[in-house]
């Protein structure tokens, strides 16, 4: 049987107000329109849904029973639609993100702060992940966006785009503050002990690329998965720390830490929003995007 749900509002709203006439003002049609509504409704259930009274009309036992379902399944519908109102004008919703500890510090931390202050109402969660496993979070539905350290492998699933410039850099504490005198080949690193991040992350992995256009493969003499630890590392003199100057400009302004110049020049890389192509992302993540600096579209 199809379901017309225009004529179960009908029914609803004569079952409620035991009167034609009022359901029709209530409707804005006409009492001729809630008649025919309410008869072929009860054509198409095979039963009488009214009895006629002196105040207007009275549901019989099958109406009441009608009545029941209908008044709880118009109202689930209704209170829908008000809930999706509410998310498109930013009222309610959530916005799910994967990031890292480093991009949250660095970029992330300001971006919430003034999405929060503008759509209070939106729940707001962040999963923190190295850059492969927010991808996977992202594919796996976990995450609507995800924020990821550039460059990733080009992915057709993916839709990419760069929010944020970091610059790699090397640091070192006053105990190889001599090396940021003059400039230095890289091949120099490997006569010092090499603090780095883990293997898994992407930053790491960019950092080992490119050491290795110039032949150079630095076995780290420890292996950390957070920046903020290999700055305070490499503040106590356990060697030379491979970072993002982003992270470490107060330490380097203190004098905590000193950046080693080279002959090669560091590469410049990015912090990247990504989402899934062919996902569309709700109001909420939407206007989460539209917040951030730079980004003045987004598809879906």
């Amino acid at each position: 049987m199809d379901i017309n749900l225009d004529l179960y509002k009908v029914f609803r709203e004569v079952a409620k107000s035991g009167n034609i006439t009022k359901a029709a003002e209530g409707l804005f049609v006409s009492q001729s329109a809630v008649s025919q509504s309410i008869k072929q409704l009860e054509n198409r259930l095979g039963g009488k849904l009214f009895d006629r009274n002196a105040r207007g009309v009275q549901l019989t036992s099958e109406g009441e029973v009608l009545f029941s379902y209908v008044n709880s399944a118009v109202s689930l519908i209704e209170n829908a639609q008000a809930k999706i109102l509410d998310m498109q004008n930013l009222r309610a919703g959530e916005i799910k993100i994967g990031a890292s500890d480093t991009i949250c510090s660095l970029f992330l931390l300001p971006v919430l702060k003034k999405f929060n202050a503008k759509y209070p109402d939106i729940h707001i969660s962040v999963t923190n992940r190295t850059t492969a496993e927010s991808i996977n979070l992202l594919k796996n539905g976990a995450v609507d966006l995800s924020f990821v350290n550039l460059p990733i492998e080009g992915d057709p699933l993916l839709e990419t785009t760069p929010v944020m410039p970091i610059r790699d850099c090397f640091v070192a504490g006053e105990k190889y503050a001599g090396l940021a005198d003059c400039p230095m080949h890289l091949s120099g690193l490997l006569d010092y002990p090499v603090l780095m991040l883990e293997k898994s992350s992407n930053s790491r992995k960019q950092m080992d690329i490119f050491l290795a256009g110039y032949d150079i493969q630095i076995r780290p003499a420890i292996e950390l998965g957070c920046l903020t630890l290999l700055a305070d590392f490499a503040k106590i003199g356990l060697g030379i720390s491979a970072t993002i100057k982003e992270d470490v400009q107060e330490m380097l302004a203190r004098r905590e830490l000193y950046e080693l110049r080279f002959v090669e020049t560091l590469p410049t890389r990015h912090i990247g929003l990504i989402k899934m192509k062919d996902v569309t992302l709700s109001f909420a993540a939407k206007a989460f995007a539209y917040i951030i600096p730079g980004i003045q579209t987004i598809r879906n």
